[in-house]
């Protein structure tokens, strides 16, 4: 039958070249039609949670949580950063207003804790004793806030600190906290530097609600799947609105964006641009490694092109079957270009070898074509078979790889039989100089194999073996997703600093109740987990105990009888000067009565300041005193209108229930079904795998049907490392069968298979060695390597069966140049992967790549030594 399959090839490949241009022009139209269907109808899949299929239960729980509250689906993280709360409070209202107002880019904004029903009713957050204590202090401080609103100048200001600082003084006021930020201010003001007081935090101290530097805008951006970034226009736009509301950092504002679809969009750009960029670099490398193996610009531009319209052509596949790739299968262009020249490289170089056999170029190609033929045939199946054996598996990512890469393999070879033939001949491959096997420097240079030599590989094999398996107990398998995109990316950085903050952390766990006393339940057990710091149901956006809590809000509203300060008053520059001057002098002498108390300690070095920031300003012209005196005001006061402003409308809550809660925050709490939505927020940081795992275990414990992006994580994890399993099960014994059966001989059968375990030992421990752990990724590279393994030993085999020592040397023939020389081009496609900045896609190519380098030593060196013979090779 062998004989026969490879007399088929021979005669097919010498039609090939009968009709060479017609075979060129045919290939070179479709090729074309190819380009332009994959152009048009392949597009991109960003999201990491279609990598696994959606009959899977936990993902079939979370589809229908989404269904629920779909306000959690593609969202966009604004996360804006201020140098004090106002800042970050005034900065995060201006943007989200702006954002609200382009409807032709997002269709919802939503600030967490913004807007009027919140500024009116967030005193009534706090509990009752700390809303006491904060009715007591401002209270206390109502003199100065009272004289301060009636005339906000730098003169009024200064002239209330000295009094708060006389012997005397009539008010109890805590000097600390105030010595510390004015300390900041004049270092500022010094320096040249950005700098607002937050009277927030003084007039409320941190009991107040809102005290955070830290703002969120949570918007729905209209997507533009027609854009290679879909989320691209939005997240333009953002950044161009902070451009022109001056939110950077010389305004004391950062503006960053995270969220599932800036990480789509990061991801996808760093995922296209590695593909790219590796495809290119694979590309380069291979026409290089070909030409230094072939010897013919000839050859190797033949090889070249039936190269890439195999790729085009398995790109027009992938478009037809998938329609759609994913992280993962966009890999399919890089691993293509490594695998699929490795029929070309076979077939011309065991034809530069045939013409030194054969009478004519013609026939030496089919001389050629019939002697690696059946080899080709069977690596194209065992290499796909190591692709096909993910299809099976719930692991969609890879299977969709899989189903390109593996039909790639068939694509590739059915080009290097027709396509290739035909350019050879009209290219003029027969000016190509034939290869002599053993000839020459060859046989003095390279060594044989012999029986003392066998035994020291099967030694030397056993014991790296050996040692290669202790380190399996060892591999990991990272399930973190986040693990896998461009660590420097601004929405990674972003989100990893989030997820280091409990309050702030995007990975929450989710359930749903029919009833808000069953959601209020949960919540309840959930709590009182260790691993659990919170969890909330829409009932806790109603506060308790609201008429104790409107009473105290309604005396201090008697109280404090503020009126709305006039900003645009101001003092003479001469005035202010003096101010600071008498300031200076107040600060001295309630130092020398100070002791070593916090505020001594901070009032020491607020003087110490001082006395640089009046020897700079000293030595300033008239006008530049005056544009320091209005910065140093702007930096002091700027603040204390918006904050009173804020304070007044805080007196005016109002008892409210739950149906008195904004639209927006109960369709994010009550889903379009009615369910009531139960939030578990972890205790510790989840940057840390074991915290995950600790935090999606206990909270299953209570509710085994919990989702959100942890529980997929880790449940991802579990099914892409079970589906792992099965597919190298499936290829290894696919591939175990399909030897049998073409070899018809066990033994041959082993001498393939048996180096190839040696590999994935060498492999697994190199991962454990270099601390390189599995992922949704790299995953692929065993049953790949499997796959591309067998080839390589399948022709190396094939070869040793004729093979004797008047030959020369095995290392010189034909077949061995071309494994090297396949293996080098496979390992630069593979190779040009590692360089990518999607970390996911990086990991593979360097795991792909080692496993590369141990099957070239192990099929040159293993697979001849376990020849059965008594020749030396």
């Amino acid at each position: 039958m062998s004989r026969t399959v490879s007399r088929l090839i021979g005669a097919w490949v010498a039609l090939m070249m009968r009709h060479a241009v017609a075979v060129i022009v045919l290939g070179v139209l479709l090729t074309a039609a190819c380009g332009w269907y994959a152009a048009t109808h392949l597009s991109m899949n960003t999201d990491n949670a279609d990598l696994i299929s959606a009959d899977v239960d936990w993902r079939q729980t979370y589809i229908a949580y989404q269904k629920a509250f779909p306000v959690y689906t593609d969202s966009l993280v604004v996360v804006v950063d201020g140098a004090t709360p106002e800042v970050a409070a005034n900065a995060t209202r201006r943007l989200a207003e702006r954002m609200r107002a382009d409807s032709a880019r997002f269709a919802s904004v939503y600030v967490p804790g913004g807007g009027d029903f919140f500024a009116r009713n967030g005193l009534l957050y706090l509990d009752t004793p700390a809303l006491q204590q904060l009715s007591e202090r401002l209270i206390r401080i109502q003199p100065f806030l009272g004289r301060l609103s009636a005339d906000p100048t730098l003169v009024t200001f200064f002239d209330l600190l000295d009094r708060a600082m006389a012997p005397d003084a009539a008010v109890d006021f805590d000097l600390t906290p105030v010595m510390r930020e004015l300390d900041v201010a004049f270092a500022a003001s010094r320096d040249g530097v950005f700098h607002r007081l937050s009277w927030q935090a003084l007039m409320g101290g941190a009991r107040q609600p809102g005290v955070s530097n830290q703002r969120f805008i949570i918007a729905e951006p209209k997507l533009d799947y027609g854009q290679l970034l879909p989320a691209s226009r939005s997240m333009a736009r953002v950044r161009a609105l902070a451009a022109e509301l001056k939110l950077d950092a010389d305004h004391g504002v950062q503006v960053r964006q995270t969220g599932e679809v800036a990480l789509s969009d990061e991801e996808l750009a760093s995922v296209s641009k590695g593909a790219a960029w590796g495809a290119a670099l694979a590309l380069l490398a291979v026409g290089i490694i070909l030409y230094l193996g072939l010897r013919s610009w000839r050859l190797m531009a033949a090889a070249l092109a039936s190269l890439i319209a195999g790729l085009i052509g398995t790109a027009a596949f992938a478009a037809l079957a998938v329609g759609t790739l994913n992280l993962i299968s966009i890999a399919f262009a890089v691993l293509y270009i490594g695998l699929g020249i490795d029929y070309a490289i076979h077939l011309c170089l065991r034809y530069r070898e045939a013409l030194a056999e054969a009478d004519t170029p013609a026939n030496a190609l089919r001389l050629a074509a019939g002697d690696v033929g059946l080899s080709l045939l069977l690596c194209a199946i065992t290499t796909a078979a190591g692709f096909f054996a993910f299809i099976p598996t719930p692991y969609s990512g890879v299977a969709e790889l899989g189903l390109i890469s593996g039909t790639g393999m068939f694509i590739s070879l059915a080009v290097s039989l027709t396509f290739l033939p035909a350019l050879i001949a009209v290219l003029g491959g027969a000016r190509a100089a034939p290869i002599v096997p053993g000839s020459g420097a060859q046989r003095s240079r390279l060594p044989y194999i012999g029986a003392r030599s066998r035994r020291v590989i099967w030694v030397a094999a056993a014991v790296i073996g050996v040692a290669c398996a202790s380190a399996l107990p060892f591999i990991r398998f990272d399930s973190n997703t986040l693990n896998l995109k461009d660590p420097t990316s601004e929405s990674v950085t972003t989100y990893r600093e989030l997820l280091a903050k409990s309050n702030n952390s995007p990975l929450t766990l989710v359930t749903r109740r029919p009833d808000a006393a069953g959601a209020q339940r949960v919540a309840g057990e959930l709590s009182a987990l260790p691993e659990v710091e919170r969890a909330l149901t829409v009932d806790d956006f109603v506060p308790a105990d609201q008429d104790a809590k409107l009473a105290i809000i309604g005396d201090l509203a008697l109280t404090l009888a503020l009126s709305p300060p006039d900003m645009s008053r101001t003092a003479a520059p001469a005035a202010q000067r003096r101010a600071i001057v008498g300031f200076a002098d107040a600060l001295d002498a309630w130092l020398e009565r100070a002791d070593d108390s916090e505020a001594g300690v901070a009032g020491q070095r607020l003087a110490a300041t001082l006395r640089d920031w009046r020897g700079g300003f000293d030595a300033m012209p008239a006008p530049r005193q005056a544009q320091a005196l209005e910065s140093l005001r702007t930096s002091l006061l700027a603040g204390f209108g918006p904050q009173i402003d804020t304070l007044m409308t805080s007196l005016q809550a109002s008892a409210f229930t739950r149906a008195d809660l904004p639209a927006s925050v109960r369709e994010r709490w009550i889903g379009r079904d009615g369910s009531f939505r139960v939030e578990a927020f972890a205790r510790d940081d989840l940057n840390r795998p074991r915290a995950l795992r600790r935090f999606v275990a206990s909270a299953r414990s209570v509710e085994p049907d919990i989702t959100g992006a942890p529980v997929l994580e880790v449940a991802a994890g579990k099914t892409v490392s079970h589906a792992f399993a099965a597919a190298f099960c499936y290829a290894a014994i696919f591939i175990a069968v399909l030897l049998i059966v073409l070899l018809r001989s066990l033994a041959d059968t082993l001498r393939v298979l048996a180096p190839l375990a040696l590999t994935g030992l060498i492999l697994c421990a190199a991962s454990v060695w270099l601390g390189i752990a599995f992922n949704f990724a790299n995953v692929i590279a065993l049953p790949l390597l499997l796959g591309v393994g067998v080839d390589s030993g399948i022709h190396v085999v094939h070869r040793l069966r004729g093979h004797s020592r008047r030959q020369g040397p095995f290392l010189a023939t034909s077949t061995a140049r071309a494994v090297i020389l396949s293996s080098l081009t496979t390992l630069a496609g593979f190779g040009s992967l590692a360089f990518s900045h999607h970390a996911g896609t990086a990991s593979m190519g360097k795991l792909l790549a080692l496993g590369m380098v141990a099957i070239l030593v192990t099929t040159l060196i293993v697979v001849p030594s376990l020849v059965g013979n008594d020749n030396d090779l």
